[in-house]
């Protein structure tokens, strides 16, 4: 029988477009994936610098100037070097645990 428009005809039509209809929907999910893991992506950069203006500037620059003194400077290279070991060493431990507890 010969189909009108996808309508009726044979089981093999039939099955045919659940393989389109599985490869879109699949295709959609990756798309979904993607997109979240890039949000989440933007959202951890924020909030890694908003952290570190909060611990290193506020910390280092007590008066606002035109340009950084060697002592502010000396103050935020260290404070910031700090921070981001430390933030990497606990996203790692995070990561890890997530990894663990999704076996």
């Amino acid at each position: 029988m010969s189909s009108f428009l996808g309508l009726g005809g044979s089981k093999t039509n039939a099955n045919s477009g659940s393989s389109l209809g599985s490869a879109q929907a699949q295709q959609i999910k990756e798309q979904v994936k993607t997109s979240i893991a890039t949000e989440m992506a933007t959202a951890y950069a924020t909030s890694l610098v908003n952290s570190l203006t909060e611990n290193c500037f506020d910390k280092c620059i007590l008066q606002p100037s035109s340009s950084l003194s060697s002592v502010e400077e000396h103050c935020i290279n260290d404070c910031a070097s700090k921070f981001m070991r430390s933030w990497n060493l606990i996203s790692k431990s995070y990561i890890s645990r997530i990894n663990n507890s999704s076996q």
